[in-house]
């Protein structure tokens, strides 16, 4: 009779179930982490600054603006390059709710990421609330305020 054989379901259910909740746990404080990490980033943090200053995105967002989660996932929409960074954050307000959409450019890799665009997409349409023209990618169809 091999070793197998004298181990019980129920002890490989426990054991099953202790990976499962020790790997789901593992994952849950990555995810908080990257998180803290990308918050801490200087044009996520300028981006927000320019938004909450902005008194037209104040205005149609309606105060308090909260901030959500970056879905890390959404590689597409939320990345940071070698020179090219994009952040897609969502935010709400007591009138609206979107998104943050926080572009920045850096002229080589060592040096600090810089705010080049900050577009603020709501139920009723985007407006780019801030640009300094460094954004090496078009966007069409934009209002500019």
């Amino acid at each position: 009779m091999s070793r197998l054989n004298k181990i019980s379901h129920s002890a490989l259910v426990q054991v099953a179930a202790g990976v499962f909740v020790t790997g789901a746990t593992g994952l849950y404080f990555a995810q908080k982490y990257m998180q803290h990490k990308v918050r801490k980033l200087p044009h996520y943090l300028e981006g927000l600054t320019i938004i909450s200053e902005h008194q037209k995105a104040k205005d149609a967002l309606g105060p308090p603006i909260q901030v959500g989660a970056v879905d890390l996932s959404d590689r597409r929409r939320n990345y940071v390059d070698k020179t090219t960074s994009m952040l897609r954050i969502p935010v709400t307000g007591q009138l609206d709710a979107g998104f943050a959409e926080i572009y920045a450019t850096r002229e080589a890799p060592e040096k600090a990421f810089v705010t080049s665009k900050v577009r603020l997409t709501l139920n009723n349409g985007a407006v780019v609330i801030f640009d300094d023209g460094r954004w090496p990618f078009n966007d069409k169809n934009l209002e500019t305020d």
